[in-house]
């Protein structure tokens, strides 16, 4: 997973410098990457399945992510890999950060959150609707970005090579707040 992001990022960081790197190139990166970082110490839980599978794997969530977007212009990339700092109260009492793959804006106060992940298994719509990280990320966009209008929030399922997305109400945002000031109380 952590290769896949890597080359995720090195891809709309080479487009901001005004470089776009073939499909070659970007499973070039990532193979290398692959083979610079890979150790015998690392556990492959599941044995019927070996370092091999898992890298063609890595390759296949590429190509399949690098077909459906090429020529990646669905919207301006803001950031990448960003820290956002959150803050749940008026007071700055309950804080916390996170860092978003990808900022896009798609107009002007029209952001999207995207992030990537490699889960093995597609997730309900309620894991959808309930998932506290990007719309915590959400809260953190909205106090860093003055110009926001909208945020979406989007996951990209790399093994599926599905998009799903969704938006949180102000009032969800709020619930949200209180019940993780909530649960870092307890």
């Amino acid at each position: 997973g952590i290769r896949v992001h890597e080359a995720l990022e090195k891809l709309y960081r080479d487009l901001l410098h005004q470089k776009a790197d073939s499909l070659e190139e970007l499973l070039a990166f990532f193979s290398s990457e692959w083979d610079a970082n890979w150790t015998d110490d690392i556990i492959i839980v599941s044995q019927e399945y070996d370092a091999e599978n898992y890298q063609s794997m890595g390759c296949k969530y590429l190509s399949d992510y690098y077909s459906r977007y090429h020529p990646f212009d669905q919207g301006k990339t803001v950031a990448l890999e960003e820290l956002i700092r959150i803050t749940l109260d008026a007071e700055g009492k309950y804080k916390l950060q996170g860092y978003i793959d990808r900022l896009t804006e798609t107009r002007d106060g029209y952001y999207e959150i995207h992030d990537y992940k490699t889960n093995s298994r597609l997730p309900l719509a309620d894991y959808i609707r309930t998932d506290r990280q990007l719309a915590l990320y959400m809260i953190g966009v909205k106090n860093q970005y003055p110009d926001v209008k909208d945020v979406r929030l989007i996951w990209h399922f790399l093994k599926f090579d599905k998009e799903i997305d969704s938006t949180r109400t102000e009032k969800e945002l709020s619930q949200l707040k209180m019940d993780t000031i909530q649960l870092i109380e307890r």
